[in-house]
């Protein structure tokens, strides 16, 4: 039991604990005004966490880095990802609020395939780029002393063939035209991520974050530019239209956004006391999914929000802090994937209820209700797990190297 124990990376599985409880409490209250009652999405949340703690214990104890890095296996998710996508987007039926395909329905929850391509878009790039960083590596050192140069083996852009990049688009353009804006686009800063850490030239990392920055400045000029008939045409447009001045909009589009400034408030820094939220009760729509930071800031206080931040941020620092250190370049850009991920999400769910972003629709990880959301962040957790095991086999191999090195 003490050797399990020593094994488990616990700056990994204590937020993700912590976490996944918090959100059981919270998805229980923030629920208790819903018609059908509060009692059966504490049951599937429950059930959610069992088998997220489940899945992040089969990837920490018994899969192998070197089955995840297999560039076969992931070009096999991809493809199974894109057929989910498909299916939702020209099978399913469309959100009877939102006009928006998206979800397969299954008899007892359903699925958001748009969940799923974000960690098979990390695992397919990420495999990519380190089997070329592998073989790079070694013909480098095995060239070094001859000189000897290497054809290239085709064509490729930031390192990647045409045939990867069309692939890996076909799938981020699925997930647009659901039409699902907010995770195409984390979907699409993480394509971003992965292709920069796994060795693209830093100038065009500082030119892609010197356009974001410049885009968000300018947001609010460039849609008061549109004319106001685009902006209230569509759902998605609406969104920007909220964003500009949720106010006018107070009895129609923004209601969801300003009742969410009223919890935030109402809740002060120490809450009002769990399950004590007056917003929850009908006032607050998607009150236990994508608003339910604001039933938790509400109930529990802004410094209870500041807490929960904290241990996510714990959680997402310890993965970069192995990925900045750890030798094995699979496991270094599927950290570097994992951890943006999870910070992405946090910042795109917070600031969409505060409006300092657009809203988009996106989950807090661990908290929100919804299985495809949590399972999804349980995998994530649980591939995080296994390459923080290969760290620990590269620091053991280093220590008994230098004591060695010591003995002689």
């Amino acid at each position: 039991m003490n050797k399990i124990l020593k094994q488990i990376d616990w700056l990994l599985i204590g937020p993700f604990l912590f976490l996944s409880v918090i959100g059981i409490l919270v998805v229980f209250s923030a629920s208790s005004a819903f018609p059908s009652g509060a009692f059966g999405f504490l049951f599937r949340q429950s059930l959610f966490a069992l088998l997220g703690i489940l899945t992040v214990a089969i990837f920490d104890f018994f899969i192998k880095i070197k089955w995840l890095a297999s560039p076969k296996l992931a070009s096999i998710a991809l493809g199974a990802t894109f057929v989910l996508l498909a299916f939702a987007r020209f099978i399913s039926s469309r959100s009877a609020g939102t006009g928006a395909h998206g979800w397969i329905a299954l008899p007892f929850f359903n699925i958001q395939p748009a969940e799923i391509f974000k960690i098979t878009v990390i695992l397919y790039l990420s495999s990519l780029a380190a089997r070329r960083l592998d073989k790079s590596e070694r013909q480098l050192n095995r060239n070094v002393q001859s000189k000897v140069v290497l054809p290239p083996a085709g064509k490729r852009y930031f390192g990647f063939l045409p045939s990867q990049i069309a692939f890996v688009l076909a799938n981020l353009l699925l997930v647009l035209i659901m039409p699902d804006l907010g995770n195409s686009l984390i979907a699409f800063f993480l394509i971003l991520l992965i292709v920069f850490a796994s060795g693209v030239h830093l100038k065009w990392l500082a030119l892609m974050l010197l356009t974001i920055t410049t885009l968000y400045l300018f947001l609010p000029t460039l849609l008061n530019l549109l004319p106001a008939s685009f902006l209230n045409g569509n759902f998605q447009a609406r969104r920007f239209l909220i964003f500009l001045n949720p106010w006018p909009y107070s009895s129609s589009y923004s209601m969801q956004l300003i009742n969410s400034f009223y919890a935030i408030a109402h809740g002060g820094l120490f809450g009002v006391g769990l399950g004590n939220s007056i917003e929850k009760m009908g006032y607050l729509p998607e009150a236990n999914t994508d608003f339910i930071m604001s039933i938790f800031t509400e109930e529990l206080g802004a410094l209870a929000l500041f807490l929960v931040v904290a241990v996510l941020m714990l959680m997402i620092g310890r993965m970069f802090y192995i990925a900045f250190h750890i030798k094995n370049n699979f496991g270094r850009l599927m950290l570097y994937g994992i951890g943006s991920y999870f910070f992405i999400q946090a910042l795109v769910n917070l600031g969409g209820i505060i409006g300092a972003l657009p809203m988009t629709g996106v989950t807090f990880p661990f908290i929100s209700y919804g299985g495809s959301s949590f399972l999804i962040s349980s995998i994530s957790v649980g591939i995080a797990c296994t390459v923080s095991r290969e760290y620990s086999r590269q620091q053991a191999r280093q220590k008994q190297a230098s004591r060695a090195g010591a003995v002689i």
